[in-house]
């Protein structure tokens, strides 16, 4: 069974790379003087502009949006435009104070993303913001037609005095979108920029963790303001998770968790290890090697992993279910157990989908075994935090996408509808 995939760049992605190369060939064709440097650079451009709305119609129409597209999509527009603004500065064509302000927007935005990225948070380009760079793209068109236009000696035509005379209230039009699309931006994303400041407050007046030489590989635990949540699950599954091997979680629910059965109510949580009805003769052959069978009570429960749902479906048909016999660990006597388990009034048969991005922290936290996380339920409490962990995807941003949209795909949910 084969569950890892190496990453690869599809389609929309590779003609974003390409677009970046182009930036290059644009800046090296506008950095020398020779005859048809602007006409070369034109070409170029435009080529590079259109592969700025392929990528994006690929994307869309064959459900390949990744996150790695929304970073190096915006980035690539970035590239391109500042590189063709600062060669048109240089040829005393785009005035040099409109250049900066773009260029500062830029940076604030990309700031922006960065504190995003911190908090694990992907920003995707605005809607005004397409319209932003389309109105740069046309009119450092226009200029770069006006220069090629000198270079074939037809500076005194018409159309060369018609684009001439266009240049500057098309700057004028691309800066105030510019503008605007920045200030919409951040108000947008005025709740995580306040978030960041109050997280900076707090972390400067608190006193600094003092490390355990005991514990040198034992993560302080912190407790958490109101308990933090976990998902309690067979161990040998929780290892899966947390080594990429599957990604998604199949569940029915437990006998706490009354009629309705299990509920993801949590958008992020812990990955609990537990042993608590774990059949391990009811996993597949290929997950042994990831946890070796234990006996007895364990003296401590480990949290290295936390996970965060991108979809939540229920599954209605055990053909769904079927379909992703390659894609976890479970056998597939289990499933079907839980599948038409319905005798609780109000439940129905079927399975709950969850799709989760799962992290692992740098250093483990330790718990003692309590009453507390005991109980045929899926959802306790713990008290520790993830907040001040360092964590890192244990799957690939890339491959994350690929494997989700195949997994999308086999029970019949469109990504955009996806929840």
């Amino acid at each position: 069974m084969t569950l890892r995939r190496a990453p690869t760049l599809n389609l929309p992605n590779q003609l974003t790379v390409l677009r970046l190369g182009m930036c290059g060939l644009l800046l090296i064709s506008m950095s020398f003087a020779w005859p048809y440097a602007a006409t070369t650079a034109l070409v170029i451009f435009a080529l590079a502009s259109l592969t700025d709305w392929l990528d994006g119609a690929i994307a869309r129409s064959r459900n390949l949006v990744t996150d790695l597209g929304k970073l190096l999509d915006p980035l690539a527009d970035k590239v391109l435009i500042i590189g063709a603004l600062v060669s048109l500065v240089d040829r005393h064509i785009a005035p040099m104070w409109m250049v900066v302000i773009i260029i500062a927007r830029e940076f604030l935005i990309t700031g922006l993303r960065i504190i995003a990225a911190h908090k694990q948070k992907i920003l995707a380009a605005e809607r005004v913001g397409k319209h932003k760079t389309i109105s740069q793209i046309v009119a450092i068109l226009v200029s770069l037609t006006y220069l090629s236009l000198g270079e074939f000696h037809l500076q005194g035509s018409f159309p060369a005095s018609f684009l001439g005379a266009a240049q500057m209230p098309l700057y004028w039009i691309a800066l105030i979108i510019t503008v605007l699309s920045g200030a919409i931006y951040f108000w947008k994303n005025a709740g995580m920029l306040n978030e960041s400041m109050e997280a900076v407050s707090f972390s400067e007046n608190r006193p600094a963790a003092i490390p355990d030489p005991e514990s040198p590989t034992q993560a302080a635990s912190p407790p958490a303001k109101s308990g933090t949540p976990a998902f309690k699950e067979w161990e040998a599954v929780v290892e899966a998770l947390g080594q990429g091997a599957q990604i998604i979680i199949l569940r029915k629910g437990g006998i706490a968790e009354g009629r309705a059965g299990f509920q993801p109510v949590h958008p992020k949580f812990w990955l609990f290890p537990t042993r608590y009805h774990q059949q391990w003769e009811k996993t597949k052959p290929e997950l042994r090697h990831l946890v070796v069978s234990q006996s007895g009570a364990a003296n401590e429960i480990t949290l290295q992993y936390f996970a965060e749902i991108t979809d939540a479906i229920y599954l209605t048909s055990w053909e769904q279910v079927a379909r992703l016999s390659d894609v976890h660990f479970w056998s597939e006597e289990i499933l079907r157990e839980r599948f038409d388990y319905h005798d609780r009034p109000g439940m129905e048969a079927g399975l709950h989908l969850l799709i989760v991005r799962v992290s692992k922290t740098n250093l483990p936290h330790r718990l003692k075994p309590s009453t507390e996380y005991e109980g045929c339920k899926s959802w306790i409490e713990v008290p520790v935090d993830w907040s001040q962990d360092i964590a890192t995807p244990v799957v690939r941003t890339e491959e994350f996408a690929t494997r989700r949209s195949r997994i999308l795909a086999a029970v019949a949910v469109p990504i955009a509808a996806a929840v």
